[in-house]
Order: structure tokens, then C-alpha cells, then sequence
């Protein structure tokens, strides 16, 4: 969808009208020095469409080497993450925090285009995998973890700047469920699992759900890179159950661990963490389907 509402959070030089950002540097009037340097102008402008999962695109197009498009994301511990075009560091970048950015990863600059040309920018997140596309050729990527809220432009430039065609096209977030599969698992995900996630709007897949040649591990893991979070159902020792855990807590992805209470004893690795523990009887299921829904609310 193309977005149209817009809300100018910092900026005195932006101009925004049908969908296009125009930034321009303030007129001087001073007579007695024409050789005064243009000072760089800023704007934050912030839009109302909600995003986590998806694509923006936008193209832009300036007149100045020194020119930022950046969008910045929300995340849980509050740093935020800013993707895009980095005026500071002249480098198209994925970088962690919003006020001070660190950057994650970064490459190319804005200098090897010509400008007054069309350039269009796409960032792509899918699940904790941010990708950046420069004229749909992929130049950095990097593992964030962003939730879900309005999306900000920062755009700053020492020339002339505009920002336009802006299109967004969000997916629906993916819960991956990790689970020994055998009838009374089974039951659980399709009785339990899937309902409350789907109903909290995520998308819900397992192994099993698979139709592909290539090799299970490799669809695993890219699936836990591309969810929102994990549910894993850790009752039995399953060694392939612990291991998809393991690789979740590797790359910090939220985890959402699920026990009969029937169990005695967690493993000792597993013990500093939350767990939601569970009765397999009629008022058992609805506890877990309450607390299980207030867990995924959490996480958006």
C-alpha cells in the first residue's frame, strides 16, 4: 500500500504534499559573504501505518553527496534500529540505536551514483533478518529484532532532497513451533497452539509442514530466523527440540518455553528461564490458551 498520512515530528525545511517529502535548504540573505556553505537540514517525519514484518520501498533523489534517508525501527530495549542511507557515516548502513547509531553493518556510499538520478531503496525484514536493496541489488544484512510500531523517516541533506513513492507491504508475523510429533503433541498444537497464535494474528508453522527438497536442518533454521518468536514444547528430551532452543537463544530470539507439569525436572540449561507450565485436562487447556495469548501480546 502507498502511504499517504504523514506527521512532522522535527523540521522546519520539509514540505510534504501528495506523498512526496521535499527537503530544501532555507534561503540566505546575506550580501556581504556569497560564499557562505549551505549548513545541513534535518527532518524526522513519522507515518501511521504499524509495521514489523515486510517490505518498504521508496525512491529518492538529491543533489548533494552529503544526504541521509534513514528509517528507524522500534525495539524492545529501547536503542531502536536505523537502516537506510547514513549521512554520518556516508554509507548505506544497518545500525543499532536511533540518537547514537553503532552500526551493525554497513557498505557502498551514495557517492558511487550520479546525482539528480532516481534512486530507490528497499528494506526488507523477515522475522529477526533485515535486508537493504539499492536499486534492487541487495548491499547489506544483518539479524535485528524490531517490534512492531510506526514507521520514522530521518532524512537530512545539504542540498536538495525528495522522498517519494513510498510503499509498504506487510506480512503477517510467523510463530515457529518446536515439538517432539506424536499424537498427543500434535493435539496440543492444533487444539491449543495454532488457534491462539493465528487468533493473535501470526502465522503458525512446524517442521512437519515442510514440502521442499532441501535439506530439514537448513528449513529449520531459516525458519527460526524468519518467525517473530519461538513456542517450544520441551516435556520430553527431545534432542532436536533442545537444539532448535539452543540456536533460538543464539540469535536472541524471543522463546516461549511450554512444560507438563508432569514433568518433574527441567534440564539443568533450561531452569533461568520462563516457563509456561501446563495441565493436559479441560481446565488446564484453558489456563495455557490465557497465559499463551498474553505471551505472544508481549511480544508484538
Amino acid at each position: 500500500m502507498e502511504i499517504k498520512n504523514f506527521a512532522i515530528l522535527k523540521g522546519e525545511e520539509v514540505k510534504i504534499e501528495k506523498g512526496v517529502i521535499t527537503l530544501s535548504q532555507p534561503e540566505i540573505h546575506d550580501n556581504s559573504d556569497s560564499s557562505i556553505s549551505k549548513e545541513r537540514v534535518n527532518a524526522d517525519i513519522r507515518t501511521d501505518f504499524l509495521f514489523s514484518n515486510g517490505t518498504i520501498e521508496l525512491k529518492f533523489k538529491t543533489n548533494n553527496y552529503s544526504t541521509g534517508v534513514l528509517l528507524l525501527f522500534e525495539t524492545d530495549n529501547q536503542n531502536g534500529i536505523s537502516i537506510g542511507l547514513s549521512k554520518h557515516y556516508n554509507s548505506f548502513i544497518i545500525g543499532d540505536g536511533i540518537k547514537k547509531i553503532t552500526p551493525i553493518t554497513y557498505a557502498g556510499t551514495l557517492k558511487n551514483y550520479q546525482l539528480n538520478e532516481e534512486r530507490k531503496l528497499k528494506i526488507q525484514i523477515d522475522g529477526s533478518f533485515a535486508k537493504l536493496y539499492i536499486d534492487n541489488v541487495l548491499v547489506v544484512e544483518s539479524f535485528v529484532s524490531i517490534k512492531e510500531a510506526p514507521i520514522t523517516f530521518r532524512i537530512s541533506s545539504q542540498g536538495e532532497l525528495q522522498v517519494y513513492d513510498i510503499k509498504i507491504a506487510s506480512v503477517k508475523p510467523k510463530i515457529f513451533v518446536v515439538m517432539q510429533f506424536t499424537k498427543e503433541y500434535n493435539e496440543l498444537f492444533e487444539d491449543v497452539i495454532r488457534p491462539i497464535a493465528e487468533s493473535a494474528g501470526y502465522e503458525c508453522i512446524r517442521a512437519d509442514e515442510f514440502y521442499t527438497s532441501t535439506p530439514i536442518i537448513k528449513d529449520i533454521v531459516e525458519s527460526i530466523q524468519s518467525s517473530t518468536a519461538i513456542i517450544a514444547e520441551i516435556t520430553p528430551d527431545n534432542p532436536n527440540v533442545f537444539y532448535e532452543i539452543g540456536y533460538s537463544h543464539a540469535i536472541n530470539k524471543p522463546t516461549i518455553l511450554l512444560c507438563d507439569r508432569k514433568r518433574e525436572k527441567l534440564p539443568f540449561d533450561l531452569t533461568s528461564f520462563r516457563t509456561l507450565f501446563y495441565e493436559n485436562t479441560i481446565s488446564g487447556k484453558l489456563k495455557v490458551e490465557t497465559s499463551l495469548k498474553k505471551y505472544l501480546d508481549n511480544i508484538k
